[in-house]
């Protein structure tokens, strides 16, 4: 027999008013807002169904409150209500015909803004002068922060500032407090280099830091404030919203740059698309937008319904933060044998998508966070980036979660594990370790790879299952007599797949040396290393530098570090490496020194190629399987041989780019050949050696650092434009 609507009411209830004394008295939560919001929306469901239920002490009859016992308090001037949600464009409808129904024959125009992430922060001011700083509390009370708001750099302490409007004798405005995602990420690495845990939710640690009774502590935390509404006066010109808004700006108050006014839903719901795609590209976090009637004499009129002004509401976006259970960590083997755990979880949706699994970096991580199996972890998803584990909610174990022990031996082949120089992830040591080798296989075949048509990881594992294919070489050794017999190969599959394999001859050998799954080597990092050296030159440096190593006696290097690794570090530092020599040539080893110091410098003099590089490119080419592959792959035909042609012009000769976004009718690998092909360079990353960022729709943090470093952005027509113009140029003269 099924629950009732009155039991169901009364367990929402219950619920509700449990997780909201844990969130707003407590300071911990053991449910995400997201979760929150639903079961919040589901009693106002039954609610509004079945009036009968809505008690006066209901959770959807009141603002939820963060009153802190420890602070004095204060009475608003207004109430601060929060809104109410909306999830969908339909929602939006609903709402507009709801408003149209109260204000007929009368048009709304409406104003779009970012819904932060943050806090409230009520901040009164009488003749221009702040005298009062509170927080929301339960939406008729707040805290008392005065001393702490004052901290806050983007809080002006007296208005106007720059000689601008003159303010009303008392005005109130409403602020968020947050900490952008750098202030955030700073803080929490200062906390580790202190030896003390991360904190986990940027919002709940700005709350935290604008209550410290001592604000010099607050004064040490770099929030921000963004001003967004005028409680105070009810009556005051401008009264349009987005005006007023401009009229904050003048007078000296932070106000977000992006709000726009429109006057049609069509267009608001557009601009509510726009922010959730560039929501990951912003400095600070949202959680969805607010939409605002402008007119706030039509606010007036609309009124309020229950704890909602009805002349707003909040777009919510889906939640990138949900909690769910740890059900188990699984070892996942990588082509170069890293061995990465994979959390294994109760289905979440979070984001816009069902999560079951969540990547881990590695055991060290595991434990810096202190999961367990069995615990209430939070999740994180932003945008297309794959899920990661903020942390464990260790208020809601029970003692049966269980310990995480990293694994001793290669759950695929059972061969010991070992770790590398950094001693911190471990490995399959094994080249034989079929796992490794299946997915070596399928990198190689990937689109990052060699792109083959109709080889994906099911065909792969049946090849390996089969002993056709024990590496990459034995691809090009395949016969349509080989496969046919297998099942699920017809003939015309079979056929398609040799062709494919075959056509992959012809990538070039940039992408052959991509496709051997050197770590940190992309295809332009591989462009300068062929462009410069042979693969044979490349496998003799590799071998010459290990048969050094081994005659440098162990006892002269720290901490279990090549010689290799210690002199590229100090040369790309230009570190002085005399001290080494005369140190060495002690034990009668200066020359290997010198020989090695030889080696290792045309490498390093390669732009764009640092000594983690180089260091990852000597562990791989010293393997003996690896040459062995090289040699493979050589005899049956694949060629390592550099083709690059000379540039088709000078045009940018001597000119640095990086490319990002999404180029309109261009992709970004022929933009890149485009340049090339004009005497430009491009490399990964901005610096201040960079000349121009060529940037595209969605660009992200590279646009930002270009804007800091003071480099010029160029679109793609004003790319055009300057060989066009200086193809003009050298046809006149």
């Amino acid at each position: 027999m099924g629950i009732s609507v009155a039991d169901r009411a009364a367990e929402l209830h219950a619920r509700l008013h449990r997780h909201a004394h844990r969130y707003y008295v407590l300071a911990q939560p053991t449910i995400s807002d997201a979760e929150y919001d639903q079961l919040l929306a589901e009693l106002t469901a039954l609610e509004n169904k079945y009036p009968e239920l809505a008690t006066p002490d209901s959770p959807t009859r009141r603002v939820g409150s963060d009153l802190d016992s420890d602070f004095s308090k204060t009475r608003h001037q207004r109430p601060v209500l929060s809104l109410a949600n909306a999830f969908s464009t339909e929602d939006l409808s609903a709402w507009e015909i709801r408003n149209r129904k109260l204000i007929p024959d009368v048009e709304f125009t409406y104003v779009v803004e970012p819904k932060f992430d943050g806090l409230t922060l009520v901040l009164r001011y009488e003749k221009g002068i702040l005298v009062q700083a509170a927080t929301r509390g339960n939406g008729e009370v707040g805290d008392l922060v005065t001393a702490n708001a004052r901290t806050i750099r983007s809080v002006p302490l007296r208005i106007p500032v720059d000689n601008g409007p003159v303010p009303p004798d008392v005005l109130v405005v409403r602020c968020e407090v947050l900490f952008t995602k750098d202030a955030f990420a700073k803080l929490n690495q200062q906390r580790i280099e202190e030896g003390e845990p991360a904190y986990v939710n940027a919002r709940n640690t700005a709350s935290g830091s604008l209550k410290q009774k001592d604000a010099q502590l607050t004064a040490k935390r770099d929030l921000s404030a963004y001003a967004y509404d005028v409680m105070f006066p009810d009556e005051f010109a401008p009264e349009d919203h987005f005006e007023r808004l401009e009229w904050l700006r003048r007078t000296g108050f932070n106000v977000q740059t992006d709000v726009r006014q429109f006057s049609t839903l069509e267009e608001v719901a557009a601009r509510v698309m726009w922010w959730k795609d560039v929501r990951d590209t912003l400095p600070f976090e949202i959680d969805g937008v607010v939409i605002k009637v402008s007119d706030s004499r039509q606010v007036r009129q609309l009124g309020v319904a229950g704890k909602d002004p009805r002349g707003a509401i909040a777009f919510k976006f889906p939640s990138e933060e949900a909690t769910t259970i740890l059900e188990s960590v699984t070892p996942q083997i990588g082509r170069t044998g890293r061995i990465t755990p994979t959390a294994n979880l109760k289905p979440v949706f979070v984001g816009g998508v069902t999560v079951s699994n969540a990547t881990l970096h590695n055991y060290d991580q595991v434990e810096q966070l202190d999961l367990r199996i069995g615990d209430t972890i939070r999740i994180k998803r932003s945008g297309d980036v794959i899920p990661y584990i903020v942390g464990p909610l260790k208020e809601a174990r029970t003692g049966s979660e269980t310990s995480i022990l990293p694994p001793d031996h290669c759950p695929a082949c059972r061969e010991a594990l070992t770790r590398k120089r950094d001693g911190v992830d471990l490995f399959c040591p094994s080249p034989r370790c079929s796992e490794r080798i299946l997915r070596k296989v399928i990198f190689f075949a990937s689109r990052d790879g060699l792109d083959i048509e109709g080889l994906g990881p099911n065909t792969i594992q049946a090849l390996i299952e089969a002993g056709l294919v024990r590496d990459e070489a034995d691809l090009y050794l395949l016969k349509e007599k080989d496969l046919l017999p297998l099942e699920g190969f017809a003939e015309r599959k079979t056929s398609e797949l040799i062709a494919s394999i075959d056509r992959s001859r012809g990538r070039g050998p940039e992408k052959l040396l991509v496709a051997l799954g050197v770590n940190g080597i992309g295809v332009v990092s591989a462009r300068l290393l062929l462009g410069r050296f042979s693969i044979e030159q490349l496998m003799a440096i590799a071998e010459k530098v290990n048969t050094i190593e081994e005659e440098v006696p162990a006892k002269l290097l720290q901490d279990g570090k090549e010689l290799s690794h210690v002199l590229l570090q100090k040369m790309h530092l230009k570190d002085p490496v005399g001290a080494s020599l005369e140190q060495l040539s002690i034990e009668g080893v200066a020359a290997s020194l010198t020989e090695l110091l030889t080696l290792l410098q045309p490498l390093l003099a390669l732009d764009g190629i640092g000594p983690t590089m180089v260091q990852e490119i000597l562990d791989w080419f010293k393997e003996t399987e690896n040459r062995d592959l090289i040699t493979s792959l050589q005899a049956a035909g694949m060629s390592f041989e550099s083709r690059e042609q000379a540039p088709s012009s000078q045009v940018l000769e001597g000119k640095t780019f990086v490319i990002t976004g999404s180029l309109e009718g261009m992709t970004r690998s022929k933009a890149r050949a485009w340049i090339e092909s004009n005497g430009g360079k491009v490399t990964g990353s901005v610096s201040r050696k960079t000349d121009y960022l060529l940037a595209g729709e969605n660009a992200g943090s590279k646009l930002k650092k270009a804007a800091a470093l003071e480099i010029t952005v160029l679109g793609l027509n004003e790319l055009k434009d300057i060989l066009n113009e200086t193809d003009r140029t050298d046809h006149a003269e």
